[in-house]
């Protein structure tokens, strides 16, 4: 049986900032480190949850679209582009942060774009930053 853990400090680079989506869950807003136990190799079942499901489907749909380019888990590729766009349009802040940072390491320049437009005009200051990130992930 799989403990449960609680993190108050990343373990990759000792920020505080570390979050939870659930109770095994964890990830940290400053570095690529997670512990997702949402992980699947099953990127249909995360699209339609991002797409159609409740907060919480959405959430951790777009959580686990982060590890997009983690070669051990191979999450999401180019094809998943135009659902991670779409989720830039939530009404749901985390489900737009996380859909940033997956767009920023999914690599496609066709998203730029639509991350201008939303370091730009989102009204939540963790998603403008998010894009930012992306957008120079993009374009260095």
């Amino acid at each position: 049986m799989k403990s449960q853990k609680k993190f108050t400090e990343c373990p990759s680079c000792h920020s505080k900032n570390v979050q939870t989506l659930g109770t095994d869950s964890w990830f940290c807003l400053d570095c690529d480190w997670d512990e997702l136990s949402l992980v699947t190799q099953e990127t249909d079942a995360l699209i339609s949850a991002l797409r159609h499901g409740d907060r919480v489907a959405r959430r951790e749909a777009a959580q686990v679209l982060i590890n997009v380019g983690n070669t051990e888990q191979d999450i999401a590729s180019s094809a998943d582009l135009e659902p991670l766009l779409e989720a830039l349009n939530d009404e749901d802040d985390d489900v737009r942060y996380f859909a940033t940072v997956a767009l920023g390491k999914l690599g496609e320049i066709g998203a730029l774009e639509r991350l201008k437009q939303v370091a730009r005009s989102d009204g939540c200051e963790l998603v403008c930053q998010g894009a930012l990130v992306a957008i120079e992930r993009l374009t260095t």
